[in-house]
């Protein structure tokens, strides 16, 4: 029987195969295999996970042993010439791969542990499709060595390590350089594991990780799904960097990927120099419920990304288009416990991302070096760093806070912000705050010196409620205002009940200050606004043209306090100017002293109480101007109550 003639391609001349799908096979393997940064290189070798290492993948089997068989493969490759220069492809087709990271005295054992291999490419078909999952019933925590049932310490601090029962981690990279790990779906299967007492300081603090990124250089995560893992989805932890700053840059970068229900953190920077995430998500951490008992597996913090430098330094940071939600713990901490100690952080900046917090803090930032660009963040921020230097000081711009509800269930804290003494020089620049049913800020500087105030420009205070929150005052006590910075109701307040904001520290002068060239428009009707230690409109403007303008609208109040044994003083510069509106009211209470070098205007119809211990000092062309149709007196119901 004569033989069917077949082309180079293996078709059969009748057969349509176009040229190009032979190219775009060929392109495509070349690309997969590509160097992690995007850099051409030839594949000298693919290697198939199935066909070479024997893997079923069919969701019943056990392949720890194919995975292990092919990590040792690419170990002994690395030793190699080829190793040292050339490619490398591990290709682990659709299927779902259980494995069993846990030998049997309890310790773990990584599926993947690749040491000292460059240029290598782990990739599957799609994350989708492409499963490693653990087996049921892995040993995770504390349990008693001779009974192997769950033990419970005594102590809050406990490390015996006879007692410990850890995973081991899914993709492990030590001393790797110029790896791409892509398309894979990295399954803990946290919820069916027998979880026995805690272990380390608090929680859990037992290795079980998707990835774990050692003392490794040029890393690609690209297209991952990492879940229910007992520990950590992703952590870095390389010691490469001598200094703070070291040009030397790591380059780990981590795309389109979600790190999501794990037991302790989405990801951990615990030392690197050279990070980037984008489009990801660090969310839902310590929000599994165990199968067996119905509880929870948590371990602190639990946030969605924990930035710790461990004997090391976390620097050149940036998350792009991110989000960090729904976290046990909060979204992004980074604490440091010891301000008189060295920074160890530095130019970490979040961009473009969403952080909200429902059941804790949305962000915990101490660590000096955070920059905060157009994130939104629902759900209280807290702290900020107490700032050596302008550099250390946590900046935001272009960001918004408030207390949106998730899903029904309020957002965290009293607050948008929270800041009780923690913070020095923090700043925010074109910022929105919304209160839809909490409080606005409780912010107050870390001290009262004019380096140590926080500074506002170009932001807006929005009260966005139906029924403002009653009894306390929201509070900014210490703040420097430039540019156009506004208090406005928002269109969902209907209540007649006014809220109350106080502004400027009561143990201080000149921490109240509104600084030319810009403009403090208090715009949001029955609205009292407390100030204490004085108010500075438009001192030392640094152009003689500058000005800054205070405007006080139709149902707001303005207080200038008193002080026992202080002389708080309200300040009104050469080309600066206070203006109350018709309706508006301005309160300047005893022991007080108004210096008007500039304009202070008092419409028809406004209200103007000045009491007869106050001392007004107008000077060079400074004018009080009070409408022949103004009320000398209080606001009838946004008045201060003190005498």
């Amino acid at each position: 029987m004569k033989k069917k003639q077949m082309t180079p391609t293996g078709q059969s001349p009748g057969a349509f195969c176009p040229r190009w799908r032979v190219w775009l096979s060929s392109l495509i393997l070349l690309i997969l295999a590509s160097p992690a940064h995007g850099q051409t290189a030839v594949v000298t070798l693919s290697k198939d996970l199935k066909k070479d290492f024997g893997a079923v993948g069919d969701g019943k089997t056990n392949d720890q042993a194919a995975f292990e068989k092919a990590a040792d493969f690419f170990n002994q490759r690395a030793k190699s010439a080829a190793g040292a220069t050339g490619r490398a492809v591990l290709r682990i087709p659709k299927g779902v791969y259980l494995v069993s990271p846990q030998a049997a005295d309890g310790n773990g054992r990584d599926v993947l542990h690749f040491t000292g291999c460059r240029n290598l490419a782990v990739v599957g078909d799609d994350s989708a499709t492409t499963e490693i999952r653990c087996v049921n019933g892995l040993h995770y925590g504390a349990f008693d060595p001779a009974t192997k049932q769950p033990y419970e310490a005594p102590s809050a601090y406990f490390t015996d390590a006879k007692y410990a029962a850890r995973g081991g981690t899914y993709i492990t990279l030590q001393g790797c350089e110029n790896v791409e790990i892509s398309n894979l779906n990295l399954n803990g299967n946290s919820s069916h594991l027998v979880v026995g007492g805690h272990w380390g300081d608090t929680g859990i603090q037992l290795a079980f990780d998707g990835i774990f990124v050692d003392n490794s250089r040029r890393i690609a995560l690209r297209r991952l799904a990492l879940h229910h893992f007992g520990r950590d989805g992703i952590q870095v932890l390389n010691h490469l960097a001598k200094s703070l700053d070291d040009p030397s840059r790591e380059d780990i970068l981590l795309e389109n990927s979600t790190c999501t229900y794990n037991g302790r953190q989405g990801l951990s920077l615990t030392g690197v120099n050279g990070f980037r995430a984008v489009n990801s998500s660090f969310s839902h951490t310590g929000r599994v419920v165990l199968a067996a008992t119905g509880k929870p597996l948590f371990s602190n913090p639990g946030a969605g990304v924990d930035l710790e430098p461990q004997d090391g330094f976390v620097a050149n940071v940036r998350f792009d288009n991110c989000r960090f939600v729904d976290n046990a713990g909060q979204g992004i901490v980074a604490d440091r416990p010891n301000p008189a100690n060295p920074p160890t952080t530095k130019n970490v900046v979040f961009a473009n991302s969403l952080v909200w917090g429902v059941s804790n803090w949305s962000a915990w930032v101490t660590q000096p070096g955070f920059l905060f660009k157009n994130t939104r963040f629902y759900g209280a921020f807290v702290h900020g760093c107490k700032a050596a230097t302008p550099a250390d000081a946590t900046r935001f711009v272009g960001c918004t806070f408030e207390d949106r509800p998730y899903h029904g269930q309020a957002a965290y804290g009293p607050f948008t912000l929270h800041s009780d003494g923690a913070a020095r020089a923090m700043s925010f620049v074109d910022c929105r705050f919304v209160g839809t049913h909490n409080y606005l800020m409780h912010a107050i500087p870390a001290a009262t010196d004019t380096a140590s105030l926080f500074h506002l420009r170009n932001c807006t205070f929005l009260f966005d409620y139906t029924q403002p929150p009653q009894g306390s005052y929201d509070k900014l006590l210490g703040v420097v205002f430039s540019g156009n910075t506004a208090f406005k109701n928002g269109p969902h307040r209907t209540s007649p009940h006014r809220t109350d904001f106080m502004l400027g520290s009561a143990n201080a002068t000149g921490t109240l200050v509104v600084r030319a060239p810009g403009s403090l428009q208090l715009l949001a009707p029955n609205s009292y606004y407390l100030a204490n230690g004085g108010l500075d409109i438009g001192r030392q403007p640094a152009r003689s043209r500058d000005s800054a303008i205070v405007t006080i609208a139709a149902n707001n109040t303005l207080v200038l306090n008193e002080q026992a044994g202080k002389t708080p003083e309200l300040y009104i510069g050469p080309t600066s100017r206070l203006v109350v509106k018709k309706g508006g009211s301005l309160e300047i209470l005893r022991h007080t002293k108004v210096t008007i070098a500039g304009r202070l205007v008092v419409e028809d119809g406004a209200y103007f109480f000045l009491d007869p211990q106050a001392v007004v000092q107008p000077t060079g062309r400074g004018q009080l101007r009070v409408g022949p149709k103004a009320i000398k007196t209080k606001h009838p119901t946004l008045y201060s109550t003190y005498y």
